[in-house]
């Protein structure tokens, strides 16, 4: 029997609500989402839920739906986020019908408290963070928005949520950084996640953190965001750098052991390699950007050619692809599963993980 679907309805006072509902449809269409229009109404349809824009003649008429409250609450932040970026001057203050209800609080808001710190290599520190009522994070969504508050802040002040849907953040001196990481591991029932960070010097909230984490320290978090790996795949390629090893590995970790396929993690050195435990048959490859692999052809891209270089059965096997990458390598690995190899949209997924500012 499928999931009954949540709905929650507002109207927004926006002028040119057309030309923002154009915006919004070029943005998910540029995420490879599915996008329908049907006599001016527009659905877009998510990972998590959908989203339907009308235009009005005194503004614009927005719906979310998912199948739980929480996913709901995301699905309204997500839109007036995206809305309130194309009309930054408008005014947002709408109210929200359906499901959903604002309790003041961020979805699935968990505060958290350093345990144990592990370095697993000299570019990687797992933390293991401590907290109550974990269940909601214990499935197969295995990103979390980490919530970080200024360093040894004994009384962090966290974020709230409005009416219309939107965080309400700190400032000033109380000022939160938010960044998705994933979640190594978890045991709900004794009250732990792991979370690994790629540590980078004391520049950068996340590797901040992790450089200076000790015990006790308060960070929260908020989701669990992503999808779950298809279950009938039983070819795969995994891609990633650093910041993507901790999905690769919790990947692998879950796979069965009919699965085959390539892991391919680009890394500073060997020195940066680590045991990654996996019941499949996926062969992980490691790459060095320390000048061990030479012959590479796409300017600065090890993993480009990589991907590149594995041949995807898609004609004798149900296969998935899936890619961690910094932002210069999204749009060519997007385009070269899509447009030349011509997987579907559930057959391959690539997604941003950072940006290197010196790349351009």
């Amino acid at each position: 029997m499928p999931t009954p679907i949540l709905t929650a309805r507002t109207r927004i006072a926006l002028p040119e609500s057309a030309a923002l509902i154009k915006q919004a449809v070029d943005y998910y269409k540029s995420h490879d989402c599915d996008v329908q229009d049907d006599n001016g109404a527009t659905r877009i349809s998510v990972s998590i839920g959908h989203i339907h824009l009308t235009s009005a003649t005194d503004g614009l008429d927005v719906e979310v739906g998912a199948t739980t409250e929480v996913g709901v609450v995301q699905m309204k932040a997500a839109i007036i986020s995206l809305l309130q970026g194309a009309a930054p001057d408008a005014d947002f203050d709408c109210r929200w019908k359906g499901a959903g209800k604002s309790n003041g609080k961020l979805p699935n808001f968990r505060e958290l408290s350093v345990g144990t710190v592990t370095d697993l290599s000299p570019h990687l520190r797992r933390v293991r963070l401590h907290g109550a009522d974990l269940d909601a994070y214990d499935n197969d969504s295995i990103h979390i928005r980490l919530l970080i508050p200024p360093r040894d802040q004994e009384n962090p002040k966290w974020p709230t949520l409005a009416e219309n849907g939107m965080p309400v953040w700190p400032g000033g001196d109380d000022t939160v950084e938010q960044r998705v990481y994933t979640i190594r591991d978890i045991d709900a029932n004794a009250g732990w996640i792991d979370i690994d960070f790629v540590i980078h010097g004391d520049n950068g909230p996340g590797s901040s953190f992790a450089l200076h984490a000790k015990q006790g320290d308060l960070v929260a978090m908020t989701g669990p965001l992503g999808n779950p790996l298809p279950d009938d795949a039983n070819w795969v390629l995994f891609a990633g750098d650093e910041t993507a090893l901790p999905a690769i590995g919790r990947y692998l970790n879950a796979l069965a052991d009919h699965v085959i396929g390539h892991a391919v993690i680009e890394v500073g050195s060997e020195a940066d390699v680590i045991d990654i435990a996996t019941n499949s048959q996926v062969k992980v490859t490691w790459l060095f950007r320390d000048g061990q692999n030479n012959g590479n052809t796409v300017k600065d891209s090890l993993l480009q050619d990589a991907i590149r270089a594995i041949d995807v059965p898609k004609d004798t096997h149900k296969v998935f692809c899936w890619a961690g990458v910094e932002q210069g390598d999204y749009k060519p690995i997007h385009t070269y599963w899509r447009k030349e190899l011509g997987l579907a949209r559930d057959d391959c997924t690539a997604m941003t993980f950072w940006r290197n500012s010196e790349r351009g």
